[in-house]
């Protein structure tokens, strides 16, 4: 049974970043009712394991990570499903903002886990640099050449006018 003074503390810690993990999964899936789900199962998922993510060096960046992970893999997994238009779904893709977060995720996908996890944390969450280091045990610089790397592959495979804004060389 948890005691009071954890469930206060989740509660304060809840209330927070309830915001803040709704806007994070509102940006890389649109719709506001998906994103509330996401951020649900995040908050779910960390009040089963409170004491660890309560000890954890950054619990905010926790939760967001796990925001993050969520709907990547709800993108992944809707990029999956058969699209039953007439011409497949490819009719003005450039206007689409469903199918460049589809193109996006594939890209990611295509990433190394830790680039990956660099690339959501720092520019999909928002994170600072260094708050990504700590959260993923890193140091700074090596933060710093995962972006990098990262944001040179997906140019590659997206383009330039294709990233989502704020998305530049480290």
């Amino acid at each position: 049974m948890r005691s009071s003074q954890g469930d206060d503390a989740f509660r304060e810690f809840y209330e927070r970043m309830q915001p803040r993990a709704v806007g994070v999964a509102r940006r890389l899936v649109g719709g506001s009712g998906l994103a509330e789900d996401l951020a649900a199962e995040a908050f779910a998922r960390a009040y089963a394991r409170w004491a660890t993510v309560r000890s954890h060096p950054n619990p905010d960046a926790w939760v967001l990570r796990v925001v993050g992970n969520l709907a990547v893999d709800h993108v992944r997994h809707e990029a999956r499903r058969p699209d039953l238009r007439d011409d497949g779904g490819r009719a003005d893709r450039a206007g689409d903002d469903a199918a460049l977060r589809v193109d996006l995720a594939r890209a990611l996908h295509r990433l190394s886990g830790r680039q990956q996890e660099v690339v959501v944390m720092r520019y999909l969450i928002d994170l600072t640099e260094e708050d990504v280091a700590v959260s993923l045990g890193m140091t700074t610089g090596s933060v710093k050449t995962h972006l990098h790397r990262a944001t040179t592959k997906l140019r590659s495979q997206l383009g330039d006018e294709q990233l989502p804004v704020g998305v530049d060389d480290a």
